[in-house]
């Protein structure tokens, strides 16, 4: 009951906060040629991290540089290119209301981006909301339950397998930058 209160209110803070923010009209052709600076939010879920680490080294092959947010204990497992680039988080950086603390979302409010893209496969609040705090005109995101409030582009899966997920993720990036691999 608790838990549940909990997230009540994290979600009327978070569409308080989001009420004002309104996504411009995109083209989405060749968005991935023309973007070079990318956020990632790295899945919460153990088997997912792994799958999705895929997209990392898809953004690597094509030279896009990433900013890669994940939990303190998960930097090591990242690609070596990204370690340096991590935004590590803790406990301690994750409220009461478990959303990104004022320090965390601070910081991540004062980031700019072209593409800021949330890999978690489920509704996950706290990845949802930091992955909307950096500023980016492009926000992406797999289609979940109040996903239009936090992406522009949202990414529709009904895979439960997470390997044939992020290749679907990976095959909707490749359409959109006219890249046929």
């Amino acid at each position: 009951m608790l838990d549940f209160l909990k997230n009540k209110i994290a979600e009327i803070v978070v569409d308080k906060q989001l009420k004002e923010q309104h996504f411009e009209p995109h083209t989405f052709t060749d968005f991935f040629d023309k973007a070079f600076t990318f956020f990632i939010a790295m899945p919460q879920d153990d088997r997912d991290f792994t799958y999705s680490l895929t997209v990392l080294n898809f953004l690597a092959d094509y030279k896009k540089s990433a900013m890669v947010m994940t939990k303190d204990f998960k930097v090591s497992l990242l690609p070596q290119k990204y370690k340096g680039r991590a935004i590590e988080y803790s406990d301690r950086d994750i409220n009461k209301w478990k959303l990104p603390s004022k320090r965390l979302a601070d910081k991540l409010s004062g980031m700019q981006f072209n593409v800021s893209i949330d890999l978690n496969r489920k509704g996950n609040l706290f990845y949802s909301y930091s992955s909307n705090l950096v500023q980016a005109p492009l926000k992406i995101g797999f289609a979940k339950p109040d996903a239009d409030k936090f992406y522009n582009l949202q990414i529709i899966n009904e895979e439960d397998n997470p390997e044939i997920s992020y290749e679907n993720f990976l095959n909707c990036l490749k359409m959109f930058s006219g890249l046929t691999q």
